[in-house]
């Protein structure tokens, strides 16, 4: 009985089901009331898709074929007139709740009182109903909903289920020995990242706990050996894992994984694995799966967007008569409706950082009344450099500030370059943190769930619009609302709106720190005075080699910018105005040569790559001074614009070598106030002190 059902779905003809493909894919229609309209409103290629009715509001759109917009002309040739009949659901409409599945005979007793009793959940999100009832019957399918929704348990439930179906001895937990190998593998998952799949296989063991069903995760970073070990004395059903060390696994023929008895494969953020960086992989991986002519095997995909670029892709991976469903409607933007979305244009990058202090200061106080939320933030970053150097100036901010609410917070960092461990141990932690602020690059970006965010706090703007959607994902998940902001600086502002064309974003000006010119002597409030001051000191005592690595990453990150003078001229204000140094960071004359940045003034040079920013003599071209060095065209030796013929050049801006400005601090008349910025300012018995660089 499975098994015809798996051969067709039951919802389309077996005409249809077999039905070609042109190279014009998926068309979204809306559902038309008669069988005329629906001939008349299709002409499309000859694609089965599911017709489903969850609600009388859903049954308007409830037909989901790809936009025309979206996915057309990936292809060579084109179709001039196919056409393709829609059948509805079964009647009685679509399961909606796990309970039903159950009452049906579709779903075994111990899958759904694990969901309902051990997991809490009763009904379906519109995802799970739109996949999970054509998943069990076999069905190809991918799926486009928004991060957030329930993907996970959306392919994780069928998957389970139809190993059961296969082997109903699993259905129960062994109890006897142990007789699972390495070769009883029934389903693989694929993950772009190593936290994903960890997650990915952490959701997947909680599923199958009522049951006889091993699950196994295989991702970079961790012991080979002892992963096998383990797998060699457990076994495997569900082996969930990374591209490159599925790859590795399987075909590495002393390994002694094999999948002969592959009934599944399921991709996750199919859109990354099926792009040029990934797909090399997994056409690799696929060579080591059963013929699908001689083993038969049922594909899920699932993304929260799905771009033109991976289209022919999924056309080459899914059999003929897969169904897509898509519950993000046409015209409908894809970030979640609950995420209030702002935009913070810096007056340079050198106000970044402040004015992402001022904001998490901000958020953590109105926390602290208890009327919202705690404070728990994400801030992504566009390169491992960034996430590096932020997270120590934060760490130094919440250390160095005790009376600050900033200390009620624990600070995390997840990137690349930490080890598996470092990045599994912080992952957990701060998924279970109740106050908590994650500096991360994209490695977080994609699927996974950290419960409870409140804000979503992307530092530069992302470097495509599908990067900006995913990150934006990790807030307002389950039901629950949050906030996405933007901080760009000048460099950014040719890319804003080209890269984010369409996206609700709102113009914030609310954070002070982000507007001040700290290139210019003048008086602010003596709040953010404090601020500049306190983020530039947390700077100064950060490794150069962190501010050195982020220089050297800035000339990638604005690759793109043509204009190399106005990047140079902009990074080496952040250096000094942001991160208290006397001359900026250094690059090898090799990386100035790759970066067309040889012949561009300002741009200190050394000859060798292993260095220490503060060990080796520094060849500046910024022009000539008194002092011999020169600054940004001033009188001084070694500064920056002072007016006096000195050397090294300080944070007074009217003494030898100095910048020629300042900031006063607007403090109260108190003795000893410090309403400055820099180590320079002095408060007793003034208006504030003096801010000066």
């Amino acid at each position: 009985m499975l098994a015809a059902l798996r051969r067709c779905p039951a919802s389309l003809p077996r005409t249809l089901s077999s039905a070609g493909f042109g190279p014009r894919v998926l068309r979204s229609v809306e559902s038309a009331h008669s069988a005329a309209s629906l001939r008349s409103a299709i002409s499309i290629p000859n694609v089965a898709v599911a017709a489903l009715h969850l609600t009388a509001r859903l049954q308007q759109n409830s037909t989901a074929y790809a936009t025309r917009d979206q996915y057309e002309n990936y292809g060579n040739e084109r179709q001039s007139s196919p056409s393709a009949e829609v059948h509805k659901s079964a009647p009685g409409g679509l399961i909606t709740t796990f309970a039903e599945l159950e009452a049906q005979g579709l779903v075994h007793p111990n899958i759904i009182r694990t969901i309902t009793q051990d997991m809490g959940m009763d009904t379906m999100t519109e995802v799970q109903a739109r996949t999970i009832n054509e998943a069990l019957r076999g069905s190809d399918i991918i799926a486009q909903a928004r991060t957030g929704t329930g993907k996970t348990l959306a392919f994780l439930l069928p998957l389970l289920q139809n190993i059961i179906s296969q082997d109903p001895t699993l259905a129960e937990p062994p109890k006897g020995r142990n007789r699972t190998t390495m070769q009883d593998i029934r389903a693989i998952v694929v993950s772009p990242t190593r936290e994903l799949a960890e997650q990915i296989a952490e959701e997947a063991r909680k599923l199958v706990s009522r049951t006889g069903v091993i699950v196994q995760v295989a991702v970079g970073g961790s012991h080979k050996r002892e992963m096998l070990d383990k797998c060699r004395r457990q076994g495997i059903h569900i082996l969930v894992g990374t591209p490159g060390r599925l790859f590795d696994l399987l075909s590495d023929e002393y390994s002694g994984v094999e999948a002969p008895k592959l009934d599944c494969f399921v991709m996750d953020e199919a859109d990354r694995l099926l792009d040029q960086g990934f797909s090399q992989e997994i056409a690799e991986i696929r060579k080591f799966l059963p013929n699908i002519k001689e083993k038969d095997r049922q594909t899920l995909m699932f993304s929260a967007t799905v771009p033109n670029e991976v289209v022919h892709l999924v056309r080459q991976t899914l059999k003929p008569g897969f169904h897509f469903v898509k519950t993000v409607k046409d015209g409908e933007e894809q970030t979640h409706e609950r995420v209030q979305q702002k935009m913070v244009r810096a007056a340079g990058l050198e106000n970044m950082l402040p004015a992402l202090y001022e904001l998490c200061e901000r958020e953590l106080q109105s926390a602290s009344s208890g009327d919202i939320l705690p404070f728990k933030a994400i801030v992504y970053f566009n390169s491992t450099a960034e996430v590096t150097l932020a997270s120590a100036v934060f760490k130094n901010l919440r250390n160095n500030n005790h009376s600050r609410p900033l200390n009620k917070s624990r600070v995390y960092e997840i990137h690349a370059k930490l080890t598996q461990a470092q990045r599994t141990a912080a992952a957990e932690h701060f998924r279970h943190c109740k106050s908590g602020i994650l500096f991360s690059s994209d490695v977080t970006a994609r699927g996974m769930d950290f419960p409870n965010v409140t804000h979503v706090i992307q530092v530069g703007v992302p470097r495509e619009r599908d990067t900006y959607i995913h990150r934006i994902g990790r807030t307002a998940r389950a039901g629950k609302e949050g906030q996405g902001w933007l901080l760009v600086s000048p460099l950014d502002s040719p890319e804003v709106r080209r890269r984010l064309r369409g996206l609700p974003l709102q113009h914030d000006t609310s954070l002070e720190s982000a507007l001040v010119d700290m290139t210019k002597e003048a008086e602010i409030p003596e709040k953010i005075a404090n601020i500049l001051t306190t983020v530039r000191d947390a700077h100064v005592a950060v490794h150069p080699s962190h501010k050195r690595n982020m220089y050297t990453a800035f000339l990638g990150v604005f690759g793109w910018l043509s204009d190399k003078q106005f990047l140079i001229d902009t990074l080496n204000t952040l250096a000094k105005h942001g991160w208290g140094m006397e001359n900026p960071p250094s690059i090898s004359m090799d990386a100035a040569r790759k970066n067309r940045l040889h012949r561009v003034q300002g741009v200190n040079t050394h000859e060798v790559d292993d260095f220490d920013v503060e060990d080796l003599p520094i060849r500046s071209s910024y022009g000539s001074g008194r002092g011999g060095g020169g600054g940004f065209g001033g009188r001084s030796g070694g500064g920056f614009g002072g007016r006096s013929s000195g050397g090294g050049g300080g944070y007074r801006g009217r003494s030898s070598g100095g910048s020629g400005s300042s900031y006063r601090g607007r403090g109260d008349r108190s003795q000893g106030e410090r309403g400055g910025y820099g180590g320079g300012s002095r408060g007793g018995g003034s208006r504030g002190g003096r801010f000066e660089f």
